[in-house]
């Protein structure tokens, strides 16, 4: 049996799958964390290292049955940047046919199923990703959360604690946010917050999860939560048609799809996306993700072997797809 090791490694996590030739998911597994600028060295290597042998040895496979380790990470930008490192940290752990992309390469394989077009990403943080017909890449947003991070779940957690705070000083309309944030992060008056943000530290990830709960009050009818979702939409919408505008797509040609819980699971979010971008470009063609980042970086590793993914290795993915997300 011959298989393409498909790895997405990020901040909290890193998942890989072994997938043959058919398309089907022989064997998988996950481990920690592997964004070489978050974490040491020595714990990327770990983490990619029990990813793969966790994978591997339930399979009864060894590395000779691999003919491509194809991994997208969170480390590596959209052109490459970062890549040369973690090349040679996987020839390190056995492996001579390697490739290496960003991972928000892969999520716009996945979600686009290798067809050009643009992609929103936006969970913990945003970025926006256009790839042309010729291959090439235009990146917006995507600067982190001292920037900005539009729409993202952290964007959304802080813009939720500012309205909060608005509600508090009585310079804001009442809110139901205010009670639910206290009530997630276990404090009973507002002042509190702040020993929380500042002396404690929250990290983006924890405002984010905010999010969450911001959510919940939005979708109980909230105006100044849903307020905050819409314009998450929106800011997310002005980014995309800035990738097109600099891409030189027309309307007819213009595939859009997005990646991560923000449009994933946020109805509030995805809704306005969609009716903003079509404000926009009327002839626009919006479609949910045709898979996840995992397995865009199996596409991209059939593509540089010379495998051939056509109709039914797609079709296996996604019933693998399909089933997988019955279970969960």
């Amino acid at each position: 049996m011959k298989v393409i090791l498909a790895i997405d490694g990020g901040g909290s996590r890193t998942r890989c799958l072994a997938i043959d030739l058919r398309g089907q998911v022989v064997s998988q597994a996950e481990s920690g964390p592997s964004n070489h600028l978050l974490v040491a060295a020595d714990v990327v290597k770990r983490s990619l290292a029990e990813a793969i042998d966790q994978t591997l040895t339930p399979a009864r496979l060894n590395r000779d049955d691999v003919i491509c380790v194809s991994a997208g990470l969170a480390g590596v930008d959209f052109d490459g940047a970062g890549a040369p490192a973690m090349e040679e940290l996987l020839r390190e752990l056995g492996f001579d046919h390697v490739v290496i992309n960003g991972d928000m390469v892969i999520a716009h394989a996945g979600a686009l199923g290798m067809r050009e077009g643009v992609i929103a990403l936006a969970g913990t943080g945003s970025a926006i990703l256009g790839i042309g017909a010729n291959g090439e890449r235009v990146k917006v947003g995507g600067w982190g959360p001292v920037y900005g991070d539009e729409g993202s779940a952290y964007r959304i957690g802080q813009m939720s604690l500012r309205a909060a705070a608005r509600e508090y000083d009585g310079r804001g309309p009442a809110t139901s946010l205010t009670e639910a944030l206290l009530s997630a992060l276990g404090l009973h008056e507002f002042r509190e917050t702040v020993a929380r943000v500042y002396v404690e530290g929250m990290e983006p990830r924890e405002i984010a999860a905010l999010g969450r709960v911001a959510y919940e009050v939005a979708e109980g009818g909230d105006e100044v939560a849903r307020t905050i979702f819409l314009r998450a939409g929106e800011e997310l919408a002005e980014s995309v048609e800035a990738a097109i505008r600099q891409l030189g797509f027309t309307d007819a040609e213009t595939l859009v799809s997005y990646q991560g819980a923000v449009l994933e699971a946020c109805a509030l979010v995805r809704e306005r996306f969609s009716a903003a971008l079509r404000d926009r470009f009327p002839g626009i063609s919006i479609v949910p993700p045709r898979f996840e980042p995992v397995i865009g970086a199996y596409l991209l590793g059939c593509e540089a072997t010379g495998w051939v993914a056509d109709a039914s290795v797609l079709t296996a993915l996604e019933t693998a797809a399909s089933a997988s997300r019955s279970e969960s």
